[in-house]
């Protein structure tokens, strides 16, 4: 990446559009870490304060991916077929120390009931529960984390 400017104000919702191979999900993975950046700036507004997040340990970089989410367009590929609709939809809440036990379970159902599938669904796999539909199945696992 190259040159790559933008501000996205606190409550608004960019959406990355292009050809393939022109970075995209690079640019996701750059903000939020995932891949290391070479050089330049990633600034992000904390508690009214900009820090550069290029610069942060990983560790301070946890507190701030509570703060953020990347859904990809192609939702199965991002999901993990190894792992239940229960695994996948917890990950962030275990994650980020929001729930475990009884509240663990209770808040995935929440979240999977709000976007349309049954608490049944919670033991099956991606591929089997979604009836084709990944994209309502990549909504609900990084909601307990809410993005500013």
């Amino acid at each position: 990446m190259d040159g790559l400017d933008f501000f996205i104000r606190e409550g608004e919702t960019l959406g990355l559009v292009g050809e393939s191979g022109c970075g995209k999900t690079t640019t996701g993975r750059l903000i939020l870490r995932a891949i290391e950046p070479t050089e330049g700036e990633v600034l992000y507004r904390k508690n009214g304060e900009m820090v550069n997040i290029a610069q942060i340990s990983r560790k301070e970089m946890k507190a701030f991916r509570r703060e953020m989410q990347i859904i990809f367009q192609d939702p199965f590929s991002s999901l993990n077929p190894r792992m239940t609709l229960m695994d996948i939809v917890s990950e962030p809440l275990v994650i980020h120390g929001l729930a475990k036990g009884a509240e663990l379970k209770s808040q995935v159902r929440e979240l999977l009931e709000a976007v349309g599938l049954k608490a049944q669904y919670m033991n099956r796999y991606p591929y089997a529960s979604v009836a084709g539909n990944g994209s309502v199945l990549a909504l609900p696992a990084p909601w307990p984390c809410v993005p500013s």
